[in-house]
């Protein structure tokens, strides 16, 4: 089950403009700096075929269109972008995926890709997409577009690789295991007993993995198969898949900063949480009070350059923040502007 939800019908309007907004431009941020998404859709279905871009360097908030709004094919949920030729993908669950300029955001090519699969991630080392579904792992050659392999016994929801770009590990909230496959064959390498998986970073030689309904994020050794499993306050004991929207507490977007030593979590309850990738500890928490009369749910996150700064999706206000890391202050609120994955692209 993939994570997303619907959005108002203000919101969906906006699917149609280009939104020009100022954005403060804080001096802990290189200039240049960009973070983009995919607006929120719901797991399956229909989505609103947007695309959110956020800029220091031109200071905009921008949006673009993909496929057509109000269809199967407007419902994206993690862009990967190619830094080579500046292009954003859009796979989506209509099975088409979208390439986006990523200065203009003006669509520039289609192609078929996996039914369902709306998780992208560009391999820049090896000249690929790889498009996840549920049900599903696909590769297809960023030049040619296309399918290199595809394997209908790996799917999930989430999706990373090693920095090499050789192997692609892939997990899902409803699996029992995080699995090693062979970018180049769709080979399974193998497979670790880390289960319940909904996002993952690569930090520090380990892959950092949350645990959505437990609040356990697992640092996995790919290389000694070490697991050493991480405790949080995260929890909401009356938890369900069914019923994500309605969660006190659970990870979502999972990030790292610039250095590789710190892990973040964006969560339900309203708190960014931070780990130690060296130490493989909980370093404690940093809240975000965007809404003093309700809650805060945290989704999409991206740590900005230098590490001090976050752009953090507050979900349930359809907005998004600029946060401190060191106190949670807030140091801008984007409003009607949101993603549940977040790609700092530059």
């Amino acid at each position: 089950m993939l994570l997303g939800r619907s959005l108002p019908a203000s919101l969906l309007a906006l699917s149609t403009l280009s939104i020009m907004a100022p954005v403060a431009h804080p001096a802990s941020v290189a200039p240049g700096t960009e973070v983009v998404g995919a607006f929120p859709a719901p797991p399956t279905g229909a989505g609103p075929g947007t695309l959110a871009a956020w800029s220091l360097h031109p200071s905009t908030t921008r949006v673009g269109n993909y496929g057509q709004p109000g269809t199967a094919s407007g419902n994206s949920f993690y862009v990967g972008y190619s830094a080579a030729t500046h292009s954003i993908y859009a796979p989506t669950a209509a099975g088409t995926t979208y390439i986006l300029n990523g200065s203009t955001l003006q669509t520039t090519g289609t192609f078929p890709s996996l039914p369902g699969g709306r998780i992208g991630r560009v391999v820049p080392n090896r000249h690929l997409l790889l498009v996840l579904a549920g049900n599903g792992l696909a590769a297809y050659g960023l030049n040619t577009h296309q399918q290199r392999f595809y394997d209908s016994a790996v799917g999930g929801n989430a999706l990373i690789t090693s920095p090499n770009g050789k192997i692609a590990y892939v997990a899902g909230n409803m699996d029992s295991v995080i699995t090693a496959v062979n970018v180049s064959t769709g080979k399974v390498l193998r497979t670790y007993p880390v289960p319940q998986i909904g996002d993952m970073v690569w930090a520090h030689g380990q892959i950092f993995a949350a645990d959505i309904k437990t609040g356990v994020m697992t640092a996995l050794n790919p290389q000694t198969g070490t697991i050493v499993p991480i405790s949080t306050p995260e929890v909401d004991p009356q938890f369900s898949y069914s019923n994500i929207p309605g969660a006190t507490a659970g990870f979502m977007q999972v990030a790292v900063g610039p250095h590789h030593n710190t892990v973040y979590a964006a969560g339900f309850s309203g708190h960014i949480l931070k780990f130690s990738a060296t130490q493989d500890t909980y370093l404690g928490e940093v809240s975000v009070n965007a809404n003093p009369q309700g809650a805060n749910q945290l989704s999409g996150l991206a740590i900005l350059p230098g590490g001090n700064l976050a752009l953090v999706t507050v979900e349930n206000l359809h907005a998004s923040v600029v946060v401190n890391l060191a106190n949670g202050s807030i140091m801008k609120t984007i409003p009607q502007f949101a993603s549940n994955r977040w790609l700092l692209i530059r």
